[in-house]
């Protein structure tokens, strides 16, 4: 006895029996492959953009933080009745918001005797190294009453 041979196979054909055509077609490897590259290129630009978000927001808390603690070393220069001489310079430690912020305040004169410039400046505080200021406030102070030359 011989082996049964199989019948060839017959595939449908690509037209249906009416002469429409078929418009189910399904994507290709390569039609996947743009999809994925285009879709990971957006992912990592929008991860990329949202780091540097991140990073202006706190550099843009810092700033305003810095130039709160200035502000308030003014008013409490002014409230105090503080006159500085001419180019002197003072300094010191504030805090806001549980961290410590150094101050640097120097005053100048102006044309008017009873006014004085007052440039303060704040920036984080560091044990070591050197001062780089975050914030720069210019005010303008009146004489204390009863403050002589």
């Amino acid at each position: 006895m011989e082996p049964r041979q199989q019948p060839p196979m017959v595939y449908p054909p690509h037209k249906y029996p009416s002469g429409a055509k078929s418009t189910s077609r399904g994507f290709t490897l390569l039609e996947l492959l743009v999809a994925l590259a285009i879709l990971s290129i957006v992912a990592i630009s929008a991860l990329k953009n949202n780091s540097t978000i991140i990073a202006n927001t706190t550099y843009l808390q810092d700033k305003t933080m810095a130039h709160w603690v200035a502000m308030n070393k003014a008013a409490e220069l002014q409230l105090a009745g503080n006159w500085l001489p001419e180019e002197e310079e003072i300094e010191g430690v504030a805090v806001l918001a549980d961290r410590q912020w150094q101050w640097h305040a120097k005053g100048q004169a102006t044309p008017d005797p009873d006014l004085q410039q007052l440039e303060i400046r704040v920036g984080p505080f560091r044990e070591q190294g050197k001062f780089s200021p975050m914030a720069d406030v210019t005010v303008y102070l009146g004489r204390p009453t009863g403050y002589t030359l």
